[in-house]
C-alpha cells in the first residue's frame, strides 16, 4: 500500500506543480476535473435505495462554481448558490415525486457545497497577486505532508485511538504527527514565501488540524454508507475525493487567513 502511494505521488505531483505554475487557465482546468470526478464519486457512493440524487445536474451545477469564481471572483458565489438551490428545487418539482424529495435535493446540494464550493477557493488563492502560484503549492504541500505524517506515524506508533467509531485506524499519535509534519512543511515553505515566523507556526498547526478534520469528516460519510473508499482511480489512495478530502477543509481556511490575517 505504501509503495503504491509513493508511486502515484511520484507520477502525479510533478504534473500538478507544472499545471499550477504554467498558467491560471491550466490550473483552472485541473480544478474543474478534480471537482467533476469528485462529485461523480460522491453521488455514486451516497446514493441509496429510494433516493434519486440528480447526478448529471449536480455535476453540471457544481462546475458552475469554479467557472464563476474563475471568471468573476468569489464575489459571485451568493448569486451562484441562489441559482443552484432554485434549480435543484425546480428539478425535483419537475420530477413529480414526493417520496424522498427533500433528501434528493439535500444530498445533491450537499455534494456541491462540500466539494465544489469549498475547493473552488483554491482558484481565488491562485489569483492572489504575484504569490498565487506559490500559495497554491504551499497549501498542497503542507496539507499532504500532514496527511503523510498522520499515516506514517500512526502506522508506526499509533496506540491510542482518536475517534474509533468514525475511523478505527486513526490515533492520537497520528494526529500529533500531522500537526508536527504540517508545521515542518510550513517552515520549509518559507524558502519561497518568506512568511513571518508567527504566521508560519500558526498556519502549520491550523492546516494540520483542519486537514485531519477533513479526513475524519469523509471517514464519517464513508461509514454512513458502508464503503472503504469513494473510488479506485488512484492506487493506494482510493478515489480523487479520497485524495483531496483534507484540502476541502484546509483550502478555504488558508485562503481567508492569507487574505485577512497575513494581508497578502
Amino acid at each position: 500500500m505504501l509503495l503504491k502511494r509513493i508511486l502515484v505521488a511520484v507520477g502525479f505531483i510533478p504534473v500538478l506543480i507544472s499545471l499550477i505554475l504554467w498558467s491560471k487557465a491550466s490550473f483552472f482546468i485541473l480544478v474543474c476535473l478534480i471537482i467533476g470526478v469528485s462529485l461523480f464519486e460522491f453521488y455514486q457512493r451516497m446514493r441509496k435505495e429510494g433516493e434519486n440524487i440528480f447526478l448529471p445536474e449536480g455535476i453540471l451545477l457544481g462546475l458552475l462554481i469554479p467557472v464563476g469564481v474563475y471568471l468573476r471572483g468569489e464575489g459571485v458565489l451568493p448569486i451562484l448558490l441562489v441559482f443552484i438551490i432554485l434549480s435543484l428545487c425546480l428539478r425535483q418539482f419537475i420530477h413529480l415525486r414526493i417520496r424522498q424529495a427533500f433528501v434528493n435535493v439535500s444530498l445533491t446540494l450537499g455534494g456541491i457545497l462540500y466539494i465544489s464550493f469549498l475547493f473552488s477557493y483554491i482558484i481565488s488563492l491562485r489569483d492572489i497577486s504575484s504569490l498565487g502560484a506559490r500559495l497554491v503549492v504551499t497549501i498542497f504541500f503542507a496539507t499532504w505532508m500532514g496527511d503523510a505524517g498522520a499515516y506514517l506515524i500512526g502506522e508506526k506508533w499509533g496506540k491510542h485511538k482518536l475517534f474509533p467509531l468514525v475511523s478505527p485506524h486513526k490515533s492520537w499519535e497520528g494526529f500529533i504527527g500531522a500537526l508536527l509534519v504540517s508545521c515542518v512543511a510550513m517552515f520549509i515553505s518559507r524558502m519561497w514565501l518568506f512568511f513571518p515566523l508567527v504566521h508560519t507556526l500558526f498556519l502549520g498547526v491550523l492546516i494540520g488540524v483542519m486537514g485531519q478534520v477533513g479526513d475524519f469528516f469523509e471517514s464519517m460519510l464513508k461509514r454512513e454508507v458502508g464503503i472503504k473508499d469513494f473510488g479506485k482511480i488512484l492506487p493506494g489512495h482510493g478515489g480523487v475525493l479520497d485524495r483531496f478530502d483534507s484540502l476541502l477543509f484546509t483550502v478555504p481556511i488558508f485562503y481567508y487567513y492569507i487574505k485577512f490575517v497575513a494581508s497578502c
